[in-house]
């Protein structure tokens, strides 16, 4: 029978008594597993060499299974005592094993994204894995339970005023939050989310066609609704009087805006600024009255002057679909679960994935979210960016990783999957599992098949351009690792070749706006060639 020794005991064994050792190591839910020879130990990382490589995962998030792991614990060598094999316990088939269950109540923080639950709920009930069961209530619960039967999950909504341990709400990727997540592995594996990306929020910046600027920051969007910039040449533009608009005090799409652009820079909407009916109404106002601007959903500023945003820096971007799901759009406010408490399964783990594939993000458009699946960069955008490093101002350092960029990217395309790097917060973590599975979908089309993906490493840091470009090394090569634990399968099916680049702060795609703070910001692109 197969056993398995917990964390704790693979955290107390000598480095060197490990090696050589044939294992399967599976995280707590099961949802990742990796096959090999260990081949080292530091303390923290196991080293395996798998079947695609050498990976690298951390034993505190790890159990051992096979005849390698008992030959581990017996070895004397370890000086393990007897008492350590208290914390040793069957394993065997799925069936054996202890049930496991979850009992959750859900709530909304608007009617809206009730909706939105029930669209990935119904979706997962016809589409999701063959291998679970699953049954809705027509009141909003749903059932699930694995093949095995040792695994079964419950969500009921709550009703008004309840009390709830799992919420769907809109969140900021801005602003500071808490480390979560150390390190890619620990939001891949799956075991202790916080939170998951269901859907996504983007709003566009509409103005007159005469305020004669192209491009504005979201410091400046706040000082107008605040009333502290009142026309706009103060912004280069016009000397012509600003004319805010805005949505009702009671639309949930008006509070959005407000805790994204307004309320992280301390500021409340002046009781003076226009309110029109809906987002109907300020689009077409915009294009009428001369001077005015607003703030509205993606999908309702097709026919109005958009203008491009920057965060942070001066660094503006358009609301392309492309900078939309690639997160380089300021303007964007992601859907999300929270979990109160950790799931004992992997079953709510799998529902609220599958809010990342193509067939859900689809009817997820229906209810005017913008769709996060993965899509290629037009060529154009790729070839101005490239361009530019030949004309760039660089300083000593910076200058042979530009060189090294042009070519390493000439022949390459870019995937809208791009992720934060180093430490996250909560939502970060839930923005790159999202983007993880955008990836791994994408890789499946043949058309990449054979195919490198590159994991190329942006980023800014305090210390200067030398801690910048490591720093986006670091975080790059760190992604891969992750990716090829996350997607074993696919890039041995597809026979992906997987290599990493850090190229510090030469190119950046818009501002290094990480959550969790730190002398060094850093993010992930993927390009493939």
């Amino acid at each position: 029978m197969l056993r398995k020794f917990l964390p704790v005991l693979l955290c107390n064994i000598a480095p060197g008594a490990l090696l050589a050792q044939q294992v399967e190591l599976r995280s707590s839910d099961e949802f990742i597993s990796v096959e090999g020879e260990i081949i080292g130990f530091n303390g923290v990382m196991l080293s395996v060499e798998t079947s695609v490589g050498q990976v690298s995962v951390p034993a505190s998030e790890v159990i051992c299974y096979g005849e390698g792991c008992l030959t581990a614990i017996a070895n004397p060598d370890f000086g393990l005592t007897e008492a350590a094999f208290d914390g040793v316990e069957p394993g065997g088939d799925a069936e054996q094993r202890e049930a496991l269950t979850d009992d959750f109540v859900i709530s909304f923080e608007s009617p809206r994204l009730n909706a939105i639950y029930r669209t990935i709920t119904s979706a997962f009930a016809v589409t999701g894995p063959s291998s679970s069961r699953v049954q809705l209530g027509p009141t909003g619960q749903i059932t699930l339970q694995n093949e095995a039967g040792n695994e079964t999950a419950t969500v009921a909504l709550g009703g008004t005023g309840d009390p709830s341990d799992l919420q769907i709400s809109t969140v900021s990727l801005r602003g500071t939050a808490e480390v979560a997540y150390p390190g890619p592995m620990d939001w891949v594996t799956g075991t202790q989310l916080t939170r998951q990306l269901v859907g996504l929020d983007a709003f566009a910046v509409i103005a007159a066609s005469n305020v004669g600027i192209d491009s504005i920051s979201v410091d400046q969007l706040a000082d107008i609704y605040a009333g502290d910039l009142t026309n706009w040449s103060q912004l280069g533009g016009a000397d012509l009087n600003i004319l805010p608009l805005q949505l009702p005090a009671n639309s949930p799409l008006r509070n959005e805006i407000v805790e994204l652009i307004m309320e992280p820079r301390g500021k409340s909407i002046a009781s003076d600024v226009l309110t029109m009916a809906d987002e109907a109404g300020l689009a077409l106002s915009v294009n009428q009255f001369p001077g005015s601007v607003s703030v509205i959903s993606v999908d309702r500023a097709a026919d109005n002057n958009t203008l491009s945003v920057s965060g942070s820096c001066a660094f503006g971007v358009a609301p392309t679909p492309f900078n939309i799901v690639s997160g380089d759009y300021p303007l964007i406010r992601p859907a999300m679960v929270t979990y109160d408490r950790a799931p004992n399964t992997s079953l709510l783990t799998a529902l609220f994935d599958s809010a990342a594939t193509d067939t859900t993000q689809d009817l997820l458009a229906r209810e005017d979210l913008s769709k996060h699946g993965g899509i290629m960069q037009d060529s154009g955008i790729k070839n101005t960016r490239l361009n530019l490093l030949l004309s760039g101002t660089f300083d000593s350092i910076e200058r042979p990783v530009a060189a090294e960029m042009f070519q390493v990217l000439f022949e390459a395309d870019r995937l809208s999957p791009t992720m934060s790097g180093g430490a996250a917060s909560a939502a970060e973590g839930a923005w790159n599992r999202a983007m993880m599975h955008d990836l791994t979908d994408m890789m499946r089309d043949p058309e990449f098949a054979g195919r490198e993906v590159i994991f190329a490493g942006f980023g800014d840091s305090t210390n200067g351009s030398q801690d910048a470009i490591d720093a986006s090394a670091r975080a790059a090569a760190d992604m891969l690792a992750a990716f090829r634990q996350f997607a074993t399968g696919v890039i041995n099916s597809s026979d992906l070749t997987l290599t990493s680049f850090g190229f510090g702060n030469v190119s950046p795609a818009t501002c290094y706006e990480g959550q969790v703070p730190g002398q060094a910001k850093t993010r992930v692109e993927v390009w493939v060639r």
